[in-house]
Order: C-alpha cells, then structure tokens, then sequence
C-alpha cells in the first residue's frame, strides 16, 4: 500500500544514479532510517507486481532494477488519480488538495459519498477534511455550500481563478511549471493532474507565446483565464477600473499578448479580462522592480512618506532618510488599493513568521493598515499588513546593519615576524568585517587586555584563559579558519544587539514618572514629560523643543491609541542616553487627533537609535493594550503602583546597557 512517504521515496529511488544506504535515504526524507527499512520491505512487493525489483547490497544501499519505465508511468498515474483508490492512503493535506481539486473542477454540487468513494476514505474522514477546505477557500473569499443537493464552492469569480491559480501553485513548483511549459515527458502526471482545473489549455503553445513576450511567470494566470473564457467565465469590472487598468503602463502590453492569444488558441477575450492581465502584469513588474523614483507617482510617493511619518511616531525611528524604503511601500500600496477596489483575496504565506520575528514591525503596520483603511474606506486585510510589515522589517534590518558595531581582534601568533604580517594581511583581506587590533604573543594576552579591551581573539597557539571568544587558526588562515572566524563574529554581534535593548522597566523609573501634572495644552504636557528626561540626564533642554516642533507637524499621528500620546524626536537633537518618562496627566487635553483625543497618558522616549528602544516599546504596546492594564495605570494611586504595573509585563533586565551616542 503506498502513501505519501512511500511514493516520494520511490521517487528517489527512480532518480538514484547509484544505491542508497537507509541512512543517506532518511536525510534526504527526514525520517530515521529504520523508518525507511520498514517502508522499503513494504515497497519491495508493490514494486516486484509492477515489473521491477528493489535490490539491497549490504553496506552499499538500495537500487531498482527491472522495467523502471513501466513502474515510472503506473506510479505517475496512481498519483494523477487514475488507479483505484485503495492502492494508495493519501495524507491528510493531499486529501484536502484532492477535495478541493474536485470542489473547483466542477460548480456542481457533489455528494459526500461520492467525494469519499473518490478518495478512499469513509465519509466522517472527508466531513473532517471539509473544514481544512471551509477555512482554505474562505481566505480566498469562496464559501463553502453544504446542501441537501451535495457540497460545492460558490464566490466571485476573481476569487474563484484565484484559488485555482493558488492550488496550482501547492501543486506544482515554479521548476515544474517550466517543465510543463516546455512540454517535457516528466510533466505529463503534473498535465494529467491539472488537466481537470485547466482543460482544454495546450501548456506547450502557451510557454511559447509567453516566452516571446517576456513574461513566462504569468503562465498560470493566462492558463486559468483561457479555461474559465472557455467555460463562459469572464471578470467583472466598473467601466472606470477598466480604462484605469488599459491606461496604465502595462495597459499596451497586455492588449498584445491578449491579441495574441486569440489568434493562437481561438478564443475571443474581452476588455475586461485584458483589464485584468494588465493589473497581473503590474503587481508582476512591481515586485521586480528596483526602487526608483521614476517608476514611483508624486501621489505614492507622498502617501509612503506619511506612512513614514505614522511608522517613526510608533516606533520612535527615523525613516524618511530610507529611499529604500519608502521606494518600496510607494511601490507597494498602488497594487493594494487595487487589489481592495476589486475585492481580490490574497495570501501571506510569511504571515506567521513575520509575526514571530518581527512583532514591532507588525505592531507599526497595523496603525499603517488603519490609516489606510481609513485614506481608502476599505478595510486592509491581516495577508495585506503582513506585507507591508515585511516592508518595515527589512528597514529595521537594514538600520541594523548600519549601526552594527565592528568587533576588535587581538591577533595572538607566536611564529615570527613574518608569520604574524602574513597572518595579519590575510585577516584584512578575508574578515572586511572584523577590526585587527594589537600582534602579541601568548605571554602578553592577559596584560594588553587589561588596557586595551578588544572583543574576541585569533591565535595560532594556545592562549590562557581571558574571558574573550578565542578562535584557534592557521598562519596561513585557510577556508576553515575564515569559517570559525565569522560564525564567531556573528555570535558576538547578535549578543551585542541583544544586549543593547533595556526592557520597559529599565527606562520607565521613579525619576522619570510623573503622576497628576496639570497642563493645559499639549505643549504643556510635553514639556513635562521632557523635563523628566533632562533631570534625569537622557536628554539635553534642546530635545525638549525638538518634541514639540515635530508634534506642532505632525500632531495627530504621535497619538497612538484613545488618551495616549507618544512624543519624540530624533536621537541627532539632543538625545544623551535611551530614555523614557511617563506622565499621568490631572485632567486630559486635546492634541488634535480626530478619533482618540483628549491624551492623559505622555510617554516621551529619546532614542539614540532604530533598534535599541524597541523591546521596551514592545513592552509598553502590551501594557497599554490591555484595558484592564490602562485602567490601573489611570487610578494608580502612587509611583510605586505604576512601577509594580510596569514591572508585570516588564521583569527587570539582570544587566541595563543603554548605550550612548555615537
């Protein structure tokens, strides 16, 4: 009986060019290697019925001899759904891949019997598989219908190709889809499995037109568009979309190509579908593109900058100066309107990832995500805030790299003269990315460290103990060495940031709380929260003034959520050293935000950086998240409460580098 597992291996073994131990199999698969012993007994009588024979040499591996081309062709059509049922126990996932390839093939309601006599399984396993489809198609804006008829999929058809088009894509990869492009022999299970969701589609004659125009990536879209056309599908656009969509850049070269394939596969394709091609062809191209001004509208542009603005106010970072950056999100945001204008489901499939790597950069995109929704008057999905996060991330990464500090070596070498220069050029030419310090001998090494600190130690010879990372290397400082040195170097650079990020409770202390402050203006309140930042030596009397010039422009956006308000400035006007103080003020007083005045909480933060304020940050959004949190907070009846508050989402750091200016 074959499953999943087994048929992959069997595929291995079919493209082997020589035996495979069990062990050398198991790595390749990821499964033990006895797992694989228990699965190759099983495949041996599977393949013996099928012409071939799975012959095992002790201490060399495993190889298949026989009629490889006959077992080859009935394994690709049991996999493209020909054989019967029971001679193969699809997965889970493959059972929902299945379901749905039968659910978008066909608009007609099917029977759960059918659904499951077609599977293999009983009919409680596809009831359970159902809601694996439900939750899928649903993502996609397709909805899943159980009626006394039978089970089927209805939704617009925009959503409908694009779930097709994103099944293709679990089905195949991008070197398979080539592959079937070309029409090569290895892609007729993929052409035999597809077949039902693109009928009537030659994928040869389509790879050839879409090679002539350059744009080979859009082969799946064309192909579900032609198949839908065919069946009497069409898109449905307003008049106003459509001549949007013709009138941009990509307008032209989506009438060729559409021009071209009604001459090539006889299909008559209206303007509504050539609208369509033209905006798939711009998403295409943006994603491409590098970020240039050029290729960037005023309107884009001038709609990045001030999600700029609102990122730097959530984040306390300077973003603005990064052309990257805002290049990229001008990109960006076009193709979402779009996409929302037209109702166009999308996935995220980094959606998780970048949620558990990248929390602040997520936390800023949602407010970029609000202000959209509010700007369009559609509402940004979670996939769409994913996306522009990534945005954000890569900025806090490149910041990173900017600011990431250069590690000093003390080059230890007892070898001579000589040797010590050879060593000490091949370090420079190699490690760009280390700083060489002092040449000295063993003898030496505790003594030059206690006046002269350096962060990690390359040595030819045995060093004694010195509280550093030594790295043991050749003289002539082979690939190995280089190697050692760099997973090193990278160890201490990511201690390093690490370290530099004090945690909420660091920064928020008793000398930098103020509860009950009267003001009357925001101005007011601002210069509260500032003087606490000079009395405790963070920030110069300038900063202060900064904080108000830069929420004198930008007001509204340094309000972050109903009564709170975050005012900074950047780290070049003052700032000494991270900090951040709080004031609860006695009544509350409007800064000018149309949804979440009048402010009673001012947290003002001094950054000296993009990245060192942001776990505190992260700290900070948690603790104002919480109703219950802000609710203490506003009746808190003395500093110590506050600092008790604070130090429940915020545990003291066991060490507070705060860094300084540089």
């Amino acid at each position: 009986m074959l499953n999943e597992r087994r048929e992959r291996l069997l595929r291995l073994l079919l493209t082997a060019c020589r035996p495979l131990p069990s062990a050398e199999i198991g790595r390749l698969l990821g499964y033990p290697a006895r797992s694989v012993r228990y699965d190759l007994e099983i495949l041996s009588d599977w393949v013996a019925d099928h012409g071939a024979k799975l012959v095992s040499t002790a201490g060399v591996g495993y190889h298949l001899e026989g009629d490889l081309a006959k077992l080859r062709e009935h394994l690709d059509r049991l996999m493209a759904g020909g054989a019967p049922p029971g001679l193969y126990i699809p997965s889970p996932r493959e059972r929902v891949r299945r379901l749905l390839l039968m659910l978008l093939s066909d608009e007609a309601p099917q029977r759960l019997g059918v659904l499951a006599d077609r599977l293999g399984v009983g009919k409680s396993t596809v009831h359970t598989d159902l809601a694996t489809v439900e939750s899928w198609a649903s993502r996609r804006g397709l909805v899943l219908v159980r009626s006394h008829a039978g089970i089927c999929l209805r939704g617009a058809e925009a959503h409908w190709r694009r779930a097709i088009v994103d099944l293709i894509g679990e089905l195949a990869d991008e070197a398979q889809l080539a592959l079937l492009l070309e029409e090569h022999p290895d892609a007729a299970p993929l052409q035999a499995l597809l077949r039902p969701l693109v009928p009537h589609v030659s994928w040869g004659r389509l790879g050839d037109l879409l090679r002539d125009f350059g744009v080979p990536e859009l082969s799946t879209y064309v192909a579900v568009m032609l198949s839908r056309l065919q069946a009497g599908h069409t898109l449905s656009f307003s008049p106003g979309h459509i001549s949007q969509a013709l009138a941009s850049p990509c307008g032209r070269e989506a009438e060729a190509i559409c021009r071209a394939l009604e001459d090539r596969f006889g299909v008559r394709i209206p303007r509504t579908e050539v609208a369509g091609l033209a905006l798939q062809l711009e998403a295409m191209r943006t994603l491409a593109a590098a970020p240039e001004k050029s290729i960037v509208t005023p309107a884009d542009l001038e709609l990045a900058e001030q999600m700029a603005i609102l990122v730097e106010t959530r984040l306390g970072i300077g973003l603005r100066h990064d052309q990257e950056f805002l290049m990229g999100l001008a990109l960006h945001l076009r193709p979402i309107a779009e996409r929302l204008r037209r109702g166009e489901v999308v996935e995220n499939p980094l959606l998780d990832e970048v949620r558990a790597k990248y929390p602040a950069a997520c936390l800023a995109a949602q407010d970029v995500g609000r202000a959209l929704s509010a700007i369009w008057g559609l509402p940004v999905p979670e996939p769409e805030v994913g996306y522009l996060a990534i945005h954000i991330a890569a900025a806090l990464e490149r910041e990173k790299l900017r600011r990431r500090p250069v590690p000093r070596a003390l080059i230890v070498c007892s070898s001579g003269v000589g040797t010590s220069a050879l060593l000490l050029t091949r370090i420079r030419s190699l490690l760009p990315e280390i700083q060489p310090g002092r040449v000295v001998s063993a003898f030496r090494v505790r003594e030059v460290l206690a006046e002269d600190p350096h962060d990690l130690v390359i040595a030819t010879c045995r060093v004694p103990p010195c509280g550093l990372p030594v790295v043991r290397v050749s003289p002539l400082l082979g690939d190995d060495d280089v190697a050692r040195v760099r997973r090193t170097v990278a160890t201490l650079q990511s201690e390093a940031w690490r370290g530099r990020q004090p945690v909420l409770s660091d920064l928020l202390t008793a000398e930098t709380i103020a509860l009950d402050v009267e003001a009357q203006t925001w101005e007011e309140a601002i210069r509260a929260g500032g003087d606490l930042l000079v009395k405790a030596g963070r920030v110069e009397p300038r900063y202060v003034d900064a904080m108000v010039r830069t929420a004198r422009e930008y007001g509204a956006y340094i309000v972050l959520g109903p009564g709170f308000a975050l005012p900074h400035a950047r780290p070049d006007d003052g700032v000494l050293r991270l900090g951040m103080s709080l004031v609860r003020l006695r009544n509350p007083v409007p800064f000018g935000h149309p949804d979440n005045d009048p402010v009673r909480l001012v947290v003002c933060l001094g950054a000296i950086d993009n990245e060192t304020h942001l776990k505190a940050l992260m700290e900070l959004s948690e603790l104002l998240g919480d109703p219950k949190s802000v609710e203490a907070l506003l009746s808190a009846p003395d500093v110590e409460a506050v600092l008790r508050l604070i130090r429940s989402v915020s545990p003291p750091s066991a060490e507070s580098t705060e860094g300084e200016v540089t």
